[in-house]
């Protein structure tokens, strides 16, 4: 026998039918877990209905002291993990590798953003002590050669006596947040086996911005300029007025928007834009050029109408490129995951 086969001989059965297990040691850790879904699955195969009907009925309970947090006196701290398991809910509750789970766990992790999202603003008095007003101004001001580059752009094309239809033009593209959601619509109907990926990724952009508003609470430049007195209060926030002539009334006076007015940095607009930006362009050369003209557009809308610095741009490209150069050592990991919960 030959020396190299006796030491074959000696390792396990499935080393010699496959050779060396050449995967990460982060997905080979995954082993175990696909393995304890299946002894699972067969222990739980009878009341796996009634699971779903637990985590069906759960979900709207949940959704709805959630919305009502202040009034019950929940503190954001035991909301926002509450409020996490809404999309697993969802997905227990709907069934397997269908367009309807996919359709509302995408609807609950979004809802899930938008909940985050406003939590940090719930205790306004604590949010205002640790509010950064400074950092990105110093850092837009390097950027812009001295005046930062928003109150820049304000200047140079802003009428401040009546609104322009350039100030209208920019305000949809502001409003056309939702254009990568429609995209993810599109592939829902059209092609179905890329979803999964593609609201992945959508989602990734979105709620890896959650932190910062959390961690590092930072006022948008139209809210320095009006109640911090920043930027010798030159910058306006224009959709409002654009908002107020299209309306035919008189614009409020400057005041805290609903939500979380201190939610900029970094842009989640420009996170999910990009991230979608960059899966147009592994479809076509066409569609991706369209897809970083949005992102262009975008950055640009948000920058004039002084609802971000170019440093909150800059920050979502980051986080884009961050879910693109990640995605293949954690997409592993994540179709285990799945696998499991399927």
């Amino acid at each position: 026998m030959k020396p190299g086969r006796r030491k074959d001989s000696r390792r396990p059965p499935r080393y010699r039918r496959r050779g060396p297990d050449r995967r990460p040691i982060h997905v080979r850790w995954t082993d175990p877990l696909r393995r304890a879904h299946g002894r699972t699955k067969r222990r739980l195969l009878w009341p796996w209905r009634h699971i779903r009907l637990v985590a069906g009925l759960t979900a709207p309970v949940i959704v709805g002291m959630t919305s009502l947090r202040k009034r019950l006196g929940v503190q954001p701290t035991v909301a926002l993990p509450l409020a996490s398991l809404v999309p697993l809910a969802v997905i227990v509750a709907t069934p397997s590798r269908s367009r309807v789970r996919y359709i509302a766990a995408g609807a609950a992790y979004m809802w899930l953003f938008a909940v985050s999202w406003e939590m940090p603003a719930d205790d306004t008095r604590a949010q205002r002590r640790r509010l950064r007003l400074d950092y990105p101004i110093r850092l837009d001001t390097l950027i812009g050669g001295g005046v930062p580059p928003g109150l820049r752009l304000q200047r140079a094309l802003r009428d401040t006596q009546r609104v322009t239809l350039l100030d209208k033009v920019v305000t949809v593209i502001y409003g056309s947040w939702f254009l990568p959601h429609a995209l993810l619509g599109y592939v829902a109907l059209r092609h179905h086996e890329y979803l999964p990926r593609a609201a992945g990724r959508l989602s990734a952009a979105y709620h890896l911005t959650i932190p910062f508003y959390w961690i590092v609470p930072t006022a948008p430049p139209w809210w320095a300029a009006e109640h911090g007195g920043r930027m010798d209060r030159d910058l306006q926030r224009v959709v409002r007025r654009v908002v107020s002539d299209v309306l035919d009334r008189k614009p409020p006076p400057p005041g805290e928007s609903p939500g979380n007015p201190w939610g900029s940095m970094p842009s989640d607009h420009i996170a999910s834009a990009a991230i979608t930006a960059m899966a147009l362009w592994e479809v076509g050369v066409l569609y991706g050029v369209f897809g970083w003209a949005y992102v262009a557009g975008a950055a640009f809308a948000v920058v004039y109408l002084g609802e971000h610095y170019v440093t909150d741009v800059l920050a979502g490209l980051a986080i884009a490129a961050a879910i693109e150069l990640a995605e293949p050592h954690v997409t592993p990991i994540v179709r285990r995951v799945a696998h499991a919960v399927e």
